[in-house]
């Protein structure tokens, strides 16, 4: 079809479209009236116009005349004919390359910026803040005066999730009782054969060199060795923070911790009733843990696959980059915390581990340790004559270095250790 002939077609369906809308019911109704109170404001003027009125608007009521049947077309046929045309239009343009009119859209682009004064629209935003704040406080005030309704308002939530929710069932029980596997399958797994791999890998590349622009940026325009956004980010948390309370903070994180507890237990006690869950989830375990060793395998294999050069090249770069000494500075750190708290309070440790210690069934411990001990010196006993060696020396090396006992607490922890091994722990 022609692109004049479908232009055409398009004006007619349209043409359609907008005489039945205003042929139903509801619109024939709708103009009726305005057309009644336009013809009564006119002819409250007295004059010959009261007496041209009466007749108009019988005329009026018999021309819009609720209840007349449509002529046939309906609506919803004209707009799938409208779309169809639209469709075709569109697809006759993308034919001829010289129909997409890409200039004239540069320029009505070109017209539309040059044209539009972004520095009135920031500064009507920038000065609007007070005129919305002033209209939603106003909104406030009215609304609370009504908490019936606005209790009303918060509860059809309730439904309407309700109704969502089976909507979506509906959408989806057609698949579930129609559509066989292989089909469903092939239908949704189409998309991610169709899916463009090179230009997803541009989209990935483009986003990537945007994020490092902005990092490079960011450097550059730093101050004091600090990069700008974190002198931005500075400024913005310490703004906030400095109005966040302290009490606050402690009660929410103590109420989200409550939450975690209240939902696990409503979750184990629904479970408790339906103990088919739970034994599906234990017969499950062993399938999804090796699929899941699988995946981890494979994932570690691609490094068994690199040639042996490539691999000591990025392993270098790796341990050049890596910083000992921020690592040990970390230790340092933990440590000087962590003597921090014992200096503050000395029996933390203790009482906590004792607190553990007390409250441990003593029996249910031996019991365990009973068949686990045994259970574990048999699984791995095939590789002692292996490994024992290594741990044995290792272990000589360790306790007693080639340079000599290095402190007066090495030397006694060593003796008693002797004394241990020859009296086979007697005293």
């Amino acid at each position: 079809m022609k692109t004049t002939g479908t232009s055409d077609e398009l004006a007619r369906v349209s043409a359609r479209i907008i005489g039945e809308t205003i042929r139903s019911a509801g619109a024939r109704a709708l103009l009726a009236e305005v057309a009644k109170d336009l013809l009564g404001a006119w002819a409250s003027r007295g004059g010959i116009r009261a007496g041209v009125a009466r007749p108009a608007r019988w005329i009026v009521s018999k021309i819009l005349r609720p209840g007349q049947k449509d002529s046939g077309r309906g609506i919803s046929a004209d707009v799938g004919r409208l779309l169809t045309l639209l469709a075709r239009k569109v697809n006759a343009d993308h034919a001829d390359r010289t129909a997409c009119h890409v200039a004239t859209r540069g320029n009505a682009i070109q017209s539309f910026l040059s044209h539009t004064d972004f520095g009135e629209i920031r500064e009507m935003v920038e000065t609007s803040e007070p005129c919305v704040l002033k209209t939603i406080e106003a909104f406030n005030e009215q609304l609370w005066k009504y908490p019936a309704k606005v209790g009303t308002l918060v509860a059809t939530v309730i439904p309407l999730m309700n109704t969502l929710t089976k909507a979506s069932r509906e959408v989806l029980v057609p698949i579930e009782k129609a559509i066989g596997p292989d089909l469903l399958a092939d239908i949704l797994l189409s998309v991610v054969k169709g899916i463009d791999g090179a230009e997803t890998a541009k989209l990935i590349n483009t986003g990537r060199e945007v994020i490092r622009r902005v990092h490079t940026g960011s450097l550059l325009l730093g101050k004091g060795g600090k990069p700008l956004f974190q002198i931005y980010l500075t400024d913005l948390l310490h703004d906030c923070l400095r109005e966040i309370d302290p009490k606050l903070v402690k009660q929410i994180r103590v109420i989200f911790a409550e939450d975690r507890e209240a939902v696990a237990n409503a979750f184990a006690s629904a479970l408790s009733h339906n103990p088919e869950l739970t034994l599906s989830s234990l017969a499950s375990f062993g399938l999804v843990k090796t699929s899941d060793i699988r995946a981890r395998a494979r994932k570690l294999g691609v490094m068994e696959e690199i040639d042996l050069e490539g691999l000591k090249s990025a392993l270098s770069e790796s341990m050049s980059d890596l910083d000992t000494y921020e690592i040990a500075g970390l230790v340092n750190i933990a440590l000087k915390v962590a003597n921090k708290i014992h200096a503050a309070k000395p029996d933390i440790v203790s009482n906590a581990l004792s607190g553990v210690v007390d409250s441990v069934n003593a029996e249910e411990v031996r019991k365990t340790l009973q068949w686990l001990i045994p259970d574990v010196v048999d699984a791995v006993k095939p590789l002692a004559s292996t490994v024992m060696p290594f741990l044995i020396k290792a272990l000589s090396e360790l306790i007693s270095p080639d340079d000599g006992f290095a402190s007066p607490e090495h030397r006694e922890a060593m003796e008693a250790f002797r004394t241990v091994l020859a009296t086979g722990g007697e005293r």
